[in-house]
C-alpha cells in the first residue's frame, strides 16, 4: 500500500462529512453531491478533485474562502442551491476553475469582489438569478472569460460595458429586452473584427432604433422568436442596416404558434447587411422564390420549413442546407444552377423520397442526403459523372439503394456512408476495387452478405471500416481483409461470427481498435490476434466466451490498453483459476465493465463478479507408490495457495523460505487507510514511543515508492516483521486490498509456523459482511483477539496485553471476549493467570 493506493480507495469509498450520497464519477477526479441536502460544502473531499457537482443542496450563502480546501477545481456547478448571498472573496483559493455554473440562485447583491481569485474563469452560467443589469455583474475581474450565460433573467437593456467586449459568447436568451437603442452597441461599434455570439433569441424585440447595429462586427447573432409579427420583422431588419456578421439566424421555434410568411419583401433588409451564412427557422413559405439579396450569401440554411419546391440561383452561394421541410423530390435542375457550390446537406426530410435526375455540380466535395426515405436504383449514376470533385457522400439512414458498375466512377471518394440504409449488391460483386482513395467505409446495418473474397478489393487506404450487422461466408474469411493494410478501425460487431480463421487479420498490422462484440464466439485463439501489433482497444463482450486461453491473455496483457470481456458466459470452476486469477489482476487496469463479469457456471456461482470469486477447489491428489516426500508437500502447498487465490505470491513467499531474511520489524501493522488516524494518534506512539519500544512497519511510511504494491507487502511487510497486527474494523471488512493482506499473512503463517498474528477489533463490525470474508471469520471464531474499548482501566490493560503478545508471540495465550460472547470474568481470569506465567 503506497501513497497512490490509499488516495484510491479514498475516493472509492464515501465522504463522511457529504454522507453516503456523494459518489464517485470520473475516478479520480469528479465527485457528484447532486441532491445530497447538504447545507455546507463538504470540507474533507480529496484534493485532487477537480470537478465538484453540489447542485440542488440547501447551501443558501457562501462564506469568505468557503472553497479554499478545493484548488484543485476547474468545474463547479452550485445550480439550484438557495444561494441568496455570496460573501466576498468566496471563491478565493481556486486558480484553476475554468467554469462556475450559478444557475437558479436567487443572488440579492453581487459585491465587486465576489468573483475574486477566479483568474482563469473561462465560462460563468448565471441563469435564472433575477440580474436586472449587465452592469450588476462584477465581471471585471476575470480576464480571461469568453462566455457569459445570462439567460432568463430580468434584463431590459442590451447596454453592454466595455469589459464585455472580449467576449466569445454572451447569451442574453428569454430575458426581457423590448428596445435596442443606438447606443447600447458603442463599445463594439468600429471593431475591425469581433469573435463575439450575441444570442438575443426569444426576447420581445418591437423597435431597433435605427443605426443602433451599423460598423458592429459579430461572429454569430441569434433573433429566433424575436419578431411577433411579419411587419415587426420587416421594420427591425431595415434598422439593424450596417451590420457586419458571418452567421445570422432569423425565425422561430417549432412550436411557435404562429408562422411568419416569409414572403421577399420581408427580408429586404438583409440586403443593407453584410452576411456570410443567413439561417431561416420555423417559417412559412408562400411563394418559392428569394429576393435578391439572400441570392449573394456564401451559405443558405433552411430549417424546419414548409419549403416543397426550390426556386433559386446564386453564383457565390458554396452551401446550402435543406432540413425538415416537405421536399419530397430532388431538385436537381436548380441545384445544378448552383455553379459554386461546395456543401450541399438535404436531411431529416420525411417526404423527400425521389432522386432521379442527375444533378452537374463540377465544385460540389460533400454531398449529405441521410435521413431522408430515399429509394435510390442504379446507384450512382445521379451523382458520378456531374460531380467530378465529390469527396464525401453521405446516403445514410434511408430505404434501399441499389449498388451497380457506374459506382466505380466515384474513384476519388474519400468517405462513403450507408449505415442503416438497406443495400444491393454488396458483397456479391467487386463494388469498391477502383476507389483506392477512400479512407472511411460504413456499411453497418445495411443488410450486407458478404460472400466473395474480393468484397474489399482496391481500398488500399482505407483507415476505418464498419461492417457491423453484416453476413460473412466463414470460406472467405481468411482473405477478405487482404487489401486493407491501412485499416486502424474495424467493427465487425453483430455479424453472427461463431469461429474465426487464424489469418483473418494477418494483413492488418496498423490495426488500433477492434470491435468483435454481440457475435457467437466460443474461443478466440492467441494467434489470431497476434499480428495486431498496433492494437491497443479490443472490444469482444456479448458473445460466447468461457474463458480465454493463456495465450490470448498473455496478448492482451502486453499490447492492449483497454479490453471490453463483459457479458460473456464465463466459467468460474476450478480448471479456470490461471484465467480467474487474471481477470483479478486486470480488473482495475485494463478491463472496461469489470463489474460486468460473471459467472455463468457453476451454477452456486452464478452471477458472481469474476474478481469477487473465492474458489474453494475440492482438488483430491492420488499418490502413488513411489512418489517422493518433496513432491507431496509441493502439491499440498499449491493446493492450500490455489484456495486462498494468491498461488503467484505465495510461491514468492516460498521461493525466499530459504533465505534468511532479518526481521528488521516487530510488527507490519495491516488496516484500512480510513484508520489510518487511529493508527497514527493511538497505535504508533504507544508502541514506538513507549517501554519497551517496538518498531512497526506502516506503509504510508516504510514503502518503498516506485514498485508494485504486492511486491511491497511481501517483501518490505511480510518477510521483514516478526508478527502482523490485524486492525479490524467495518472499513478493513469492505475493502478488499485488506482482504488481500490478510490472506497473505494466513499464507505466511503456513509457510513459517513461527510468525504470529495479532488481531485488534477496532469497533463493531456487520456480522453479514464480515462472513463474506471466509478467512478472517474463520479465524475470529477459533482464536482470541484483543478489544478496543472506552474506560481508563480497560485501556491500559488493553496496551500491557498487546505489548506483551508482541514480546513473547505467543497469541494464542491472549484472551479477549468473543463477538457476540459474555465471557469477560473467565477471560480476566486466564489473562491473570497468563501474566503471572509471562
Amino acid at each position: 500500500m503506497d501513497h497512490r493506493w490509499i488516495f484510491w480507495l479514498s475516493l472509492w469509498c464515501v465522504f463522511d462529512s457529504a454522507g453516503s450520497c456523494c459518489v464517485e464519477e470520473l475516478p479520480p477526479v469528479s465527485i457528484n453531491c447532486y441532491k445530497c441536502n447538504l447545507s455546507v460544502a463538504p470540507m474533507d473531499l480529496p484534493k485532487h478533485t477537480t470537478r465538484l457537482d453540489l447542485s440542488f443542496n440547501p447551501l443558501k450563502s457562501l462564506s469568505r474562502n468557503h472553497f479554499l480546501q478545493m484548488s484543485k477545481l476547474e468545474l463547479l456547478d452550485l445550480t439550484r442551491c438557495s444561494i441568496s448571498l455570496i460573501e466576498d472573496h468566496a471563491f478565493f483559493g481556486l486558480e484553476h476553475l475554468h467554469t462556475l455554473i450559478l444557475t437558479g440562485n436567487p443572488i440579492e447583491h453581487w459585491s465587486s469582489s465576489t468573483f475574486s481569485g477566479l483568474e482563469s474563469l473561462q465560462r460563468l452560467v448565471v441563469v435564472e438569478t433575477s440580474l436586472t443589469s449587465l452592469s450588476n455583474l462584477p465581471v471585471m475581474q476575470l480576464p480571461l472569460l469568453k462566455e457569459l450565460n445570462v439567460a432568463k433573467n430580468l434584463l431590459k437593456s442590451l447596454f453592454l460595458p466595455i469589459y464585455l467586449s472580449s467576449l466569445h459568447i454572451l447569451d442574453l436568451r428569454a430575458n426581457q429586452i423590448s428596445n435596442i437603442k443606438e447606443d447600447d452597441l458603442d463599445n463594439l461599434r468600429n471593431t475591425k473584427l469581433s469573435n463575439l455570439s450575441l444570442i438575443l433569441s426569444q426576447n420581445p424585440l418591437t423597435n431597433i432604433v435605427p443605426g443602433s447595429f451599423r460598423s458592429i462586427s459579430l461572429h454569430m447573432l441569434h433573433l429566433k422568436g424575436c419578431f411577433s409579427s411579419a411587419d415587426v420583422m420587416e421594420s427591425n431588419l431595415k434598422a439593424m442596416s450596417g451590420l457586419f456578421v458571418e452567421k445570422l439566424v432569423i425565425g422561430h421555434y417549432r412550436n411557435y404558434l404562429k408562422t411568419i410568411d416569409l414572403k421577399s419583401e420581408r427580408v429586404e433588409g438583409l440586403c443593407n447587411m453584410n452576411i456570410e451564412e443567413l439561417t431561416i427557422t420555423g417559417m412559412h413559405f408562400s411563394q418559392n422564390t428569394f429576393h435578391e439579396c439572400v441570392r449573394n450569401l456564401k451559405s443558405f440554411r433552411l430549417i424546419n420549413t414548409d419549403l416543397k419546391y426550390l426556386f433559386f440561383n446564386s453564383s457565390s452561394i458554396r452551401k446550402l442546407e435543406i432540413r425538415k421541410s416537405l421536399l419530397y423530390a430532388m431538385p436537381s435542375g436548380h441545384i445544378s444552377l448552383l455553379k459554386q457550390l461546395k456543401e450541399l446537406r438535404i436531411t431529416e426530410n420525411q417526404q423527400f423520397s425521389i432522386f432521379e435526375d442527375p444533378i452537374e455540380v463540377p465544385n460540389l466535395e460533400f454531398l449529405d442526403l441521410s435521413r431522408n426515405v430515399l429509394n435510390i436504383d442504379k446507384c450512382c449514376l445521379q451523382i458520378s459523372d456531374g460531380i467530378s470533385n465529390l469527396l464525401h457522400l453521405n446516403l445514410s439512414y434511408n430505404r434501399q439503394v441499389v449498388l451497380y458498375s457506374v459506382f466505380l466512377n466515384l474513384s476519388h471518394l474519400q468517405s462513403l456512408d450507408f449505415s442503416h440504409t438497406e443495400l444491393t449488391n454488396v458483397g456479391v460483386y467487386p463494388i469498391f476495387v477502383l476507389m483506392d482513395k477512400l479512407i472511411y467505409l460504413d456499411l453497418s446495418n445495411t443488410k450486407s452478405h458478404f460472400s466473395i473474397q474480393c468484397s474489399f478489393c482496391g481500398l488500399y487506404s482505407l483507415q476505418v471500416l464498419k461492417v457491423s450487422n453484416s453476413v460473412f461466408e466463414t470460406n472467405i474469411l481468411d482473405s477478405v481483409f487482404k487489401d486493407l493494410k491501412e485499416l486502424r478501425l474495424l467493427d465487425m460487431s453483430s455479424c453472427g461470427l461463431i469461429y474465426i480463421p487464424v489469418e483473418t487479420f494477418a494483413s492488418l498490422k496498423l490495426l488500433q481498435k477492434l470491435d468483435l462484440s454481440n457475435n457467437k464466439l466460443l474461443e478466440l485463439q492467441g494467434s489470431v490476434l497476434n499480428p495486431l501489433n498496433a492494437l491497443t482497444i479490443f472490444n469482444v463482450s456479448s458473445n460466447s466466451f468461457p474463458s480465454l486461453s493463456s495465450e490470448t491473455t498473455q496478448f492482451i496483457s502486453q499490447n492492449l490498453s483497454e479490453v471490453d470481456l463483459s457479458n460473456n458466459p464465463f466459467d468460474c470452476s476450478c480448471n479456470q483459476m490461471p484465467f480467474l486469477l487474471w481477470v483479478y489482476e486486470q480488473s482495475n487496469r485494463r478491463l472496461r465493465f469489470s463489474n460486468s463479469l460473471k459467472c455463468q457456471t457453476p451454477e452456486y456461482l452464478q452471477g458472481t463478479q469474476l474478481s469477487e470469486v473465492n474458489l474453494i477447489c475440492n482438488l483430491t491428489i492420488y499418490v502413488c507408490f513411489g512418489v517422493f516426500v518433496v513432491i507431496t508437500a509441493i502439491a499440498g502447498g499449491m493446493f492450500y495457495c490455489y484456495k486462498q487465490k494468491y498461488f503467484h505470491l505465495c510461491y514468492l513467499l516460498q521461493t525466499h523460505n530459504n533465505h534468511y531474511v532479518e526481521k528488521e520489524y516487530d510488527a507490519f501493522v495491516i488496516h484500512s487507510s480510513l484508520d489510518e488516524e487511529w493508527v497514527k494518534e493511538h497505535l504508533v506512539p504507544k508502541l514506538e514511543d513507549g517501554a519497551p519500544r517496538f518498531q512497526l512497519c506502516l506503509h504510508y511510511r516504510d514503502f518503498i515508492p516506485g514498485i508494485p504494491i504486492t511486491t511491497n507487502i511481501v517483501n518490505e511487510g511480510i518477510r521483514r516483521s516478526r508478527k502482523a497486527l490485524i486492525i479490524v474494523s467495518q472499513n478493513f471488512i469492505e475493502s478488499k486490498w485488506c482482504s488481500f493482506e490478510f490472506e497473505m499473512v494466513m499464507s505466511w503463517q503456513f509457510l513459517e509456523s513461527q510468525c504470529g498474528i495479532i488481531v485488534i477489533l477496532l469497533e463493531a463490525v456487520n456480522m453479514a459482511h464480515l462472513k463474506h470474508m471466509l478467512g478472517l471469520n474463520k479465524y475470529l471464531r477459533k482464536n482470541t483477539y484483543l478489544k478496543w474499548v472506552d474506560g481508563y482501566v480497560e485501556r491500559k490493560v488493553f496496551w500491557r496485553r498487546l505489548r506483551e503478545a508482541l514480546q513473547k508471540g505467543d497469541e494464542s495465550k491472549l484472551c479477549a471476549p468473543q463477538l457476540d460472547n459474555n465471557n469477560g470474568d473467565v477471560c480476566e481470569e486466564q489473562n491473570e493467570h497468563n501474566r503471572m506465567k509471562l
